[in-house]
């Protein structure tokens, strides 16, 4: 007989110790337990508030503040020490807890559905999304698409991301050195290239749309950039880059660095020059580090963030 799977959970936590308390008062109330809870803190204050609020938990204290992608590639590494291959891992934000206590098996559930039916699942969420390598960017599945499984390239963070310790083992743990931004998207890829499949519920999907009005939105165009450049920013173009190069995507890379990070600054440089300006700087430099592989914590989000 086949073991009934263990769910496991990763959580990397950074100076948010509201949030952190709520978010695992959530994880608490779920109707489908997780065998081991595994908190990884970025910041070392994080203690206090794990021991109140989930005695149970493991607790991990980083050595440095890892971001999310070191912080959740140190807890994935922990799971995989005692994980069999028939059991999965649930990463979390410590931010996010407004969740119904049916979702964890509920997203057991439907993971073990498409196990079933493709044995090469690797990974099941909420919902996804699609990477267009050429635009460098990811696209959003159209409401006709939300029936039944839906293939997807990557499941965000903030979307339940369950996945399968038997890919997680074959594949590796996510990339620490990208340490914000991207990471989901770099291990979806990953796994797509080893032949596993990702999956969301495209009749939940849909539903989740309709109840949140939704259905049939459509991407506004940018706007301006009416305020100064934050540090998310420079993570996001340079870790892009990152990703487009190692999927053999270079055209996408030389996009994104001529868009993103130079013609979009230069575009509001009438309007708005002083941030315009500081928005070319950091897109240059996010770029530059992108290409020469100048990764990890390159540039410090200070008290702001980065966990």
């Amino acid at each position: 007989m086949t073991a009934e799977p263990r769910l496991y959970g990763v959580l990397v936590t950074y100076r948010r110790p509201v949030q952190l308390a709520a978010a695992l008062s959530a994880i608490g109330r779920q109707s489908r337990p997780l065998h081991e809870l595994v908190v990884v803190d970025n910041d070392g204050s994080a203690a206090e508030v794990v021991a109140r609020v989930a005695p149970g938990a493991t607790y991990v204290r980083a050595p440095d503040n890892l971001g999310p992608a070191g912080g959740i590639a140190l807890g994935m590494q922990r799971v995989l020490e005692t994980a069999r291959p028939t059991d999965w891992m649930f990463t979390f934000d410590d931010d996010d807890w407004a969740w119904s206590p049916d979702l964890f098996a509920d997203l057991l559930a439907f993971a073990q559905r498409m196990t079933s039916e493709d044995p090469s699942t690797a990974a099941v969420g909420r919902s996804g999304t699609r990477f267009d390598r050429k635009r460098g960017r990811t696209t959003r599945i159209t409401d006709d698409e939300l029936r039944g499984p839906v293939s997807v390239d990557t499941i965000a963070g903030n979307q339940f991301p369950l996945y399968s310790v038997a890919a997680m083992a074959a594949t590796g743990v996510f990339r620490a050195d990208l340490f914000y931004g991207f990471e989901e998207l770099e291990y979806g890829l990953r796994l797509r290239a080893r032949g596993y499949h990702l999956y969301v519920d495209g009749d939940v999907w849909r539903e989740s749309r309709t109840r949140n009005r939704r259905l049939g939105l459509v991407k506004q165009p940018a706007l301006a950039l009416r305020a100064p450049p934050q540090w998310e920013r420079y993570y996001s173009i340079r870790n892009l880059i990152v990703v487009l190069r190692a999927n053999g995507a270079a055209g996408g890379a030389v996009r994104v660095t001529a868009t993103t990070a130079i013609a979009k600054p230069l575009a509001n440089l009438a309007r708005v020059p002083r941030y315009a300006l500081q928005h070319l700087r950091l897109g240059i430099r996010a770029s530059r580090d992108g290409w020469s592989d100048r990764l990890g914590r390159t540039l410090d989000p200070g008290g702001s963030g980065g966990g």
